[in-house]
């Protein structure tokens, strides 16, 4: 089945290939996100009233993405206000008790907004966050257009199929005579090499008889 031309099938083939595509990417932020960066240090008090799950699939990947209704008071300011406070900063067990957070407008250096985001002061070193992001980015980046390229490909009838891997990678004919070709040019590599340590094997003997 998984071979046949019929349209719905091929059309079946493409939407499991970008599954896989889907289930990489959420597989990749579920690690990544289990790695967040530490902030220098927390600058309010939140006490979450309730929270809701909005996962088990998000933004964050895979499992639970707690977002806590929660009044915020600020260190300097003392200026309280109620927000939602998502990313699994605050959870079900935190509900009436009051936690320290970090808080700051969004945009940062290219320019702020009202818009507040926040933050939990504990994770991971900003070298082991870096890193695990662009390992796992790179890894999952590679898989997916991989998997996004094969699942185009996916759609074409089995003689497209067949027609572009042979652009891609050549024919049965041309691997066969390019496998042979390295082959061959392998035992020749294996020739010289005896030869050349024939040579050497030669030279010391012949060094060893004029010594005597």
């Amino acid at each position: 089945m998984w071979k046949s031309d019929n349209p719905l099938v091929r059309v079946l083939r493409v939407l499991i290939g970008f599954a896989i595509v889907a289930l990489i990417a959420l597989t990749a932020l579920t690690v990544i996100f289990a790695f967040p960066a530490k902030t220098g240090g927390s600058n309010a008090t939140a006490v979450a009233r309730s929270c809701e799950d909005y996962g088990p699939i998000s933004r964050r990947g895979f499992g639970h993405h707690w977002g806590c209704t929660a009044q915020i008071r600020d260190d300097k300011t003392g200026e309280t206000w109620t927000d939602v406070v998502d990313m699994n900063v605050l959870q079900p067990q935190d509900v009436g008790r009051q936690e320290r957070i970090t808080w700051g407008f969004s945009g940062g250096r290219v320019g702020k907004s009202e818009n507040r985001v926040y933050r939990s002061p504990d994770g991971y070193s900003d070298g082991v966050n870096l890193a695990v992001t662009v390992v796992v980015g790179f890894a999952a980046l590679l898989a997916m257009l991989w998997f996004f390229a094969k699942a185009v490909v996916w759609g074409f009838t089995q003689e497209g199929q067949r027609k572009f891997w042979e652009k891609i990678h050549g024919s049965n004919w041309e691997r066969a005579a390019k496998k042979q070709h390295e082959l061959e040019e392998r035992e020749r590599r294996r020739q010289r090499w005896a030869e050349v340590k024939a040579h050497r094997e030669q030279v010391k003997e012949e060094k060893r008889r004029s010594g005597r």
